[in-house]
């Protein structure tokens, strides 16, 4: 049996009735390439556009044209089915030299697909100087139409950003949970959505873990079409992404996937930035300590001790040795070959040992101002309520504020790209001078205004932990042992700030200049240390009395470690 015929592709095109006239016809191109193929032994196979292009109006726009067999035949090279090519002449073959270059470079020459031309099928030669030519013109109009392209697609996109921002203009990819885009491409809040992404900050906030959250959108309350958009089951990264997004605070972006440039869109506000930025701490503390070489948990002080060398101390739990400590960071660093700040503090500390030292000592401090704080009790607790509703009150003032800048922003945004726009279209020499110390006005007066945003919010921050304080006082009534029975690292941050720890030196069994110990000092987030009341007149206490605020820093004194050295020689 004999090696199958090679096949000849024969493309067969007809696009005007002058190309009929001039003999031009399918059935004389047909005849041509039967004709070449059986000079050059091979099968022929016909590409016939007659049936989608032939006629086409000689006006009509070329990108418009239908040309099915034309991609077919493309598509066939692509996948290495097709080797061999036959056309009657460049003219049948494509629409112009440009389409006919970029074929020759993508697919002919990429593929070494054999091109035969013309009556006598003479093969195209990619090597004359003439193709040469025209394939470094085709590279430089390809380049410079994509740029052009490029550069009209993103002043497009910017524009549309700018201009219409503030509508919440949507610009593809996919619609984050809880929103929704209406007939007129604009962001809106999806109404049934939006109550289980609140219901979500709500979850976490109250302390609920991922997880469980996770069990209750999978299986216990979201509605029936109420599902992540690309899976049937909620993911725990899922549900981390959207307690991090921004969009929920009315700040979403958009990014160019080819010009990596990031559009700023306002869209409608589902959470406070009160409840947004308490979320980013709660999630900044769950995560802590994570990528070291060594597992790491949870531990009582990890958030509240520092160095005096400036870096923080971490705990470190090793379950295989049964040994806790903890360690100042520089000595983490230095071992993973980081230049640190010189630290004399070497030596690590006991974690249950100074767990229960530090512990004791806040409760000694705080029991003995439990009294005072009782006496004032009453006087807190009448106070506290109007403070809570006070401190609501200038969040939600705050909140108004940060929508009417970011109403300013839009608007500096829409100049701006009117600016640009005007820039771009002026070949007046002067106009554009004017246009460009416009441009610097307007960048300084958005920057003015992003930083009046970052203000308010940060303020919104400031009455967070205020409340935080009061709510603590509210609660102070009760028991302070019963509380330190099984104390946890926020009831002692309801009381502390952080606890410094530095070396103390001396000399160890051998005479030698080492550390043996630690000098702990505690900051407390309120005067309470040593204070006092008052009385008007002690005699008589009904007339009243006065707080004398205490300190807020406390040295609870030294902690000793084993400074090592050989013993005492033994006396017989």
């Amino acid at each position: 049996m004999g090696k199958p015929k090679e096949q000849l592709f024969c493309y067969l095109r007809v696009s005007s009735q002058v190309q009929l006239d001039e003999g031009n016809s399918i059935d004389n191109q047909r005849f041509i390439g039967q004709k070449v193929s059986k000079k050059l032994g091979m099968e022929y196979v016909e590409m016939n556009e007659e049936s989608s292009s032939t006629m086409i109006r000689e006006e009509e726009d070329y990108l418009k044209s239908p040309r099915p067999k034309f991609e077919e035949l493309k598509e066939g090279i692509r996948i290495g089915r097709i080797k061999n090519v036959w056309y009657f002449s460049r003219s049948r073959w494509c629409r112009d030299e440009i389409e006919d270059g970029l074929v020759r470079r993508h697919y002919f020459q990429k593929h070494k697909v054999k091109v035969y031309e013309g009556v006598n099928g003479e093969l195209r030669k990619y090597g004359t100087s003439q193709e040469r030519y025209m394939d470094s013109q085709f590279s430089l109009i390809q380049e410079f139409f994509k740029d052009q392209n490029r550069e009209v697609s993103v002043s497009g996109k910017r524009h549309k950003s700018r201009s219409q921002g503030d509508l919440g203009v949507f610009m593809g990819g996919t619609v984050n949970f809880g929103y929704g885009v209406n007939e007129d491409s604009k962001f809106i809040i999806n109404k049934e959505e939006s109550k289980w992404v609140k219901k979500l900050f709500d979850l976490y906030l109250k302390d609920v873990p991922l997880k469980e959250i996770k069990t209750i959108f999978d299986t216990e309350g979201i509605p029936i079409g109420i599902k992540p958009r690309r899976s049937k089951l909620w993911s725990l990264g899922t549900l981390l992404s959207m307690l991090k997004k921004r969009t929920y605070i009315g700040e979403h972006s958009w990014k160019d996937k080819e010009t990596v440039e990031v559009f700023p869109i306002m869209v409608p506000k589902i959470i406070t930035h009160s409840v947004f930025n308490r979320v980013q701490k709660k999630i900044e503390k769950n995560i802590k300590n994570r990528g070291s070489h060594f597992k790491q948990y949870e531990t009582l002080l990890d958030e509240l001790l520092v160095c005096y060398c400036g870096e923080r101390i971490f705990g470190n739990v090793r379950k295989t040795v049964n040994k806790n400590t903890y360690i100042c960071n520089s000595k983490h660093n230095e071992w993973k070959g980081k230049k640190v700040k010189e630290c004399q503090n070497r030596r690590s500390l006991n974690m249950e040992m100074t767990d229960k030292f530090v512990v004791d000592s806040i409760r000694d401090i705080v029991g003995d101002s439990s009294k005072l704080k009782e006496d004032f009790k009453i006087d807190v607790l009448k106070h506290k309520q109007e403070e809570s509703v006070s401190i609501e009150q200038e969040k939600k003032d705050l909140e108004k504020k940060i929508k009417q800048v970011d109403s300013q922003i839009e608007l500096t945004l829409t100049s701006i790209s009117t600016n640009e726009f005007n820039l771009l279209t002026n070949k007046d020499s002067n106009q554009k001078k004017v246009y460009k110390q416009v441009k610097s006005m307007l960048d300084e007066e958005l920057g003015n205004l992003e930083d009046k945003k970052n203000s308010y919010i940060q303020q919104i921050d400031d009455l967070d932990n205020r409340k935080q304080w009061v709510d603590w006082v509210g609660k102070f009534g009760e028991n302070i042992n019963s509380r330190f029975k099984k104390p946890t690292t926020e009831l002692l941050k309801g009381f502390i700030t952080s606890i410094e720890v530095s070396p103390t030196t001396g000399k160890n069994r051998d005479g030698k200049e080492r550390q043996i110990g630690h000098k702990l000092k505690i900051r407390f987030s309120q005067p309470i240390v040593d204070d006092s009341i008052e009385y008007l007149d002690k005699k008589d206490k009904s007339k009243g009395y006065n707080l004398v605020k205490g300190k807020k820093t406390k040295d609870i004194g030294n902690m000793t470690i084993n400074v090592g050295g050989r013993g005492k020689k033994k006396v017989c």
